[in-house]
C-alpha cells in the first residue's frame, strides 16, 4: 500500500536520531509483533494497527521536541485518509507510552494491540538489549548498589528516571506482564518476563560473587 510505504520511509529517517533501541529496527519489530497480535486475536482494524505501530513514537519527548499528535496530523492528512483512522493514530501516539499510566480496559482494541507489541520489545533479551543500550546512551550507571531496589517502583517527581538500568527494570519492565491487554499479549509477556527474572538471577550471583571469595 502506497500510504505504508510513504509513512515507512518518513518514520525511518525520522528515527535516525534515536539511540538504535528505539531506532528503525524498534519500530519494525513493533510493527511484526502488533501485526502478529492483530492475526491472532482476529480483532481491529488492520490498516490503523499498521499506521499506529509506524508512528507509536513520532514526537517521543526523549529525543524529539516537535509535537507528535500534529505531525501524524500533518503527514496522514495529506494522503487524505480518513478522519477517523487518524484519530485513532493520534489516540495510540499520545497514550501508548508506561508513563501514561496502567492498563486501560475501554481502550480501543487497535491502541491495545499497539501497546502490547511496545512493551513485549521491552521485555525478554531485546528488552535486556534495549535497557542497556538507551542506559549507555544517557551515561546511566549498570547498577547502582547504594540504591534500594524498589518493586513497586519509585519513580515520582523527585525521582524521574530509574537511578540505574538494573533499577530500571524493577521500575519499569517487571511491571509489564501485568499490564498486557490481549490474550496473545499475555502469553508472549509470560515467557519474556521469566526469562528477565532468570537474567536478573544471573547478574546478582556475578555482582556479589566477590563477597563470597
Amino acid at each position: 500500500m502506497e500510504i505504508i510505504e510513504a509513512v515507512t520511509g518518513y518514520v525511518s529517517e525520522a528515527m535516525k536520531t534515536h539511540d538504535s533501541g528505539h531506532g528503525w529496527l524498534h519500530i519494525e519489530r513493533v510493527v511484526r509483533l502488533a501485526l502478529h497480535i492483530h492475526e491472532c486475536e482476529q480483532q481491529g482494524n488492520r490498516f490503523c494497527i499498521e499506521l499506529g505501530a509506524l508512528m507509536h513514537d513520532v514526537g517521543d519527548h526523549k529525543f524529539a521536541a516537535h509535537d507528535g499528535p500534529a505531525e501524524i496530523r500533518r503527514l496522514l492528512g495529506g494522503f487524505g485518509v480518513d478522519p477517523r483512522i487518524i484519530d485513532e493514530v493520534v489516540s495510540i501516539n499520545e497514550k501508548i507510552s508506561f508513563s501514561k499510566g496502567i492498563r486501560n480496559p475501554a481502550a480501543s482494541i487497535e491502541l491495545q494491540i499497539v501497546q502490547d507489541a511496545d512493551r513485549l520489545d521491552a521485555m525478554g533479551a531485546i528488552g535486556i538489549a534495549r535497557a542497556f543500550n538507551h542506559g549507555g546512551f544517557k551515561g546511566n550507571e549498570i547498577y547502582d548498589p547504594r540504591e534500594r531496589l524498589s518493586d513497586p517502583p519509585l519513580l515520582s517527581a523527585s525521582r524521574p528516571r530509574s537511578v540505574s538500568t538494573v533499577h530500571h527494570f524493577y521500575d519499569k519492565l517487571l511491571l509489564l506482564k501485568d499490564l498486557m491487554n490481549t490474550p496473545t499479549g499475555k502469553k508472549l509477556a509470560g515467557e519474556r518476563h521469566d526469562f528477565m527474572v532468570r537474567y536478573l538471577d544471573q547478574f546478582f550471583r556475578e555482582w556479589n560473587s566477590g563477597n563470597e571469595l
